[in-house]
Protein backbone atom coordinates (compact mmCIF):
# COMPACT_ATOMS: atom_id res chain seq x y z
CA UNK A 1 0.00 0.00 0.00
CA UNK A 2 2.64 2.45 1.03
CA UNK A 3 4.46 1.82 -2.09
CA UNK A 4 1.01 2.60 -4.33
CA UNK A 5 0.81 5.50 -2.58
CA UNK A 6 4.69 6.10 -3.70
CA UNK A 7 4.21 5.59 -7.16
CA UNK A 8 1.12 7.61 -7.54
CA UNK A 9 2.73 10.67 -6.04
CA UNK A 10 5.45 10.35 -8.46
CA UNK A 11 3.26 10.01 -11.16
CA UNK A 12 1.62 12.90 -10.17
CA UNK A 13 4.89 15.42 -9.83
CA UNK A 14 6.20 14.21 -13.48
CA UNK A 15 2.84 15.16 -14.82
CA UNK A 16 2.75 18.30 -12.78
CA UNK A 17 6.08 18.94 -14.59
CA UNK A 18 5.16 18.00 -17.78
CA UNK A 19 2.23 20.39 -17.91
CA UNK A 20 3.93 23.31 -16.96
CA UNK A 21 5.83 22.94 -19.60
CA UNK A 22 2.72 23.24 -22.37
CA UNK A 23 3.56 26.95 -23.05
CA UNK A 24 6.64 27.48 -25.64
CA UNK A 25 9.24 29.50 -24.61
CA UNK A 26 9.18 33.33 -25.25
CA UNK A 27 11.22 34.91 -27.47
CA UNK A 28 13.53 37.51 -26.23
CA UNK A 29 14.39 40.22 -29.40
CA UNK A 30 12.19 42.08 -29.96
CA UNK A 31 11.55 40.92 -34.11
CA UNK A 32 11.06 37.91 -32.48
CA UNK A 33 8.46 38.87 -30.25
CA UNK A 34 6.37 40.89 -33.09
CA UNK A 35 6.42 37.54 -35.16
CA UNK A 36 5.77 35.29 -33.10
CA UNK A 37 3.16 37.84 -31.31
CA UNK A 38 1.47 37.99 -34.92
CA UNK A 39 1.43 34.37 -35.52
CA UNK A 40 -0.39 34.14 -32.51
CA UNK A 41 -3.03 36.49 -33.11
CA UNK A 42 -3.48 36.03 -37.15
CA UNK A 43 -3.93 31.81 -36.01
CA UNK A 44 -6.72 32.66 -33.44
CA UNK A 45 -4.60 31.69 -30.63
CA UNK A 46 -5.02 34.72 -28.25
CA UNK A 47 -4.23 33.33 -24.86
CA UNK A 48 -0.80 32.80 -26.37
CA UNK A 49 -0.53 36.39 -27.64
CA UNK A 50 -1.76 38.00 -24.28
CA UNK A 51 1.85 36.13 -22.93
CA UNK A 52 3.73 38.87 -25.52
CA UNK A 53 1.37 41.49 -24.68
CA UNK A 54 1.05 44.45 -22.28
CA UNK A 55 -2.34 45.28 -21.00
CA UNK A 56 -3.58 47.57 -23.59
CA UNK A 57 -2.51 45.19 -26.30
CA UNK A 58 -4.72 42.73 -23.97
CA UNK A 59 -7.44 44.95 -24.13
CA UNK A 60 -7.08 45.31 -28.04
CA UNK A 61 -7.19 41.16 -28.38
CA UNK A 62 -9.92 40.98 -26.32
CA UNK A 63 -11.37 43.50 -28.04
CA UNK A 64 -10.85 41.39 -31.19
CA UNK A 65 -11.48 38.18 -30.22
CA UNK A 66 -15.03 39.36 -29.30
CA UNK A 67 -15.46 41.04 -32.64
CA UNK A 68 -14.24 37.56 -34.30
CA UNK A 69 -16.62 35.85 -32.07
CA UNK A 70 -19.42 37.53 -32.84
CA UNK A 71 -19.45 37.65 -36.17
CA UNK A 72 -18.27 34.04 -36.78
CA UNK A 73 -15.35 34.39 -37.97
CA UNK A 74 -12.67 31.64 -37.46
CA UNK A 75 -9.98 32.38 -40.64
CA UNK A 76 -6.43 32.22 -39.95
CA UNK A 77 -4.76 34.39 -41.54
CA UNK A 78 -0.58 33.91 -42.75
CA UNK A 79 2.01 36.83 -42.59
CA UNK A 80 5.43 36.95 -43.61
CA UNK A 81 7.68 39.20 -42.69
CA UNK A 82 10.09 40.22 -45.49
CA UNK A 83 11.92 42.61 -43.08
CA UNK A 84 11.89 43.99 -39.50
CA UNK A 85 13.42 46.92 -38.50
CA UNK A 86 13.39 47.27 -34.85
CA UNK A 87 14.89 50.87 -32.79
CA UNK A 88 15.23 50.27 -29.31
CA UNK A 89 15.35 53.14 -27.08
CA UNK A 90 15.92 51.45 -23.01
CA UNK A 91 12.71 50.07 -22.48
CA UNK A 92 10.93 50.78 -25.34
CA UNK A 93 11.35 49.46 -28.99
CA UNK A 94 9.22 50.39 -32.32
CA UNK A 95 9.51 48.04 -34.95
CA UNK A 96 9.28 48.94 -38.39
CA UNK A 97 7.76 45.62 -40.83
CA UNK A 98 7.06 44.77 -44.51
CA UNK A 99 4.45 42.15 -44.25
CA UNK A 100 3.22 39.92 -46.89
CA UNK A 101 -0.33 39.03 -46.33
CA UNK A 102 -2.50 37.47 -49.49
CA UNK A 103 0.23 38.16 -51.98
CA UNK A 104 0.19 42.19 -50.94
CA UNK A 105 3.18 44.18 -48.45
CA UNK A 106 2.02 46.64 -46.60
CA UNK A 107 3.99 48.07 -43.64
CA UNK A 108 2.87 48.02 -39.97
CA UNK A 109 4.41 49.54 -37.10
CA UNK A 110 4.59 47.74 -33.61
CA UNK A 111 5.50 49.14 -30.48
CA UNK A 112 6.75 47.24 -27.64
CA UNK A 113 7.41 48.06 -23.57
CA UNK A 114 9.96 45.84 -21.88
CA UNK A 115 8.88 44.79 -18.48
CA UNK A 116 10.60 42.45 -16.33
CA UNK A 117 12.81 41.38 -18.92
CA UNK A 118 10.58 41.06 -21.21
CA UNK A 119 9.82 42.61 -24.44
CA UNK A 120 5.86 43.10 -25.00
CA UNK A 121 4.08 44.12 -27.83
CA UNK A 122 2.09 46.99 -26.48
CA UNK A 123 -1.11 48.79 -28.37
CA UNK A 124 -0.99 52.59 -28.09
CA UNK A 125 -4.05 54.16 -26.21
CA UNK A 126 -4.58 56.17 -29.72
CA UNK A 127 -5.39 52.44 -31.87
CA UNK A 128 -7.39 51.21 -28.35
CA UNK A 129 -9.88 53.90 -29.00
CA UNK A 130 -10.15 53.46 -32.44
CA UNK A 131 -10.65 49.76 -31.77
CA UNK A 132 -13.78 51.25 -29.59
CA UNK A 133 -14.77 53.13 -32.39
CA UNK A 134 -14.63 50.32 -34.80
CA UNK A 135 -16.70 48.14 -32.53
CA UNK A 136 -19.56 50.80 -32.61
CA UNK A 137 -19.43 50.45 -36.12
CA UNK A 138 -19.22 46.95 -36.76
CA UNK A 139 -22.31 46.40 -34.00
CA UNK A 140 -24.59 48.83 -36.26
CA UNK A 141 -23.55 47.04 -39.45
CA UNK A 142 -24.91 43.99 -37.15
CA UNK A 143 -28.01 45.55 -37.12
Amino acid sequence: MKRDITVFFFGLLVMTAFSCQNDPPLPKEPAKVVEQWQEWINKNNFMQARRLSTENAQEWIDWISQVLEEGNITEETISVFRNVDCKIDGNDATCFCQIEEIGEIFADTFFLIKEKDQWLVNIPERELESSSTLDSLFQILQE
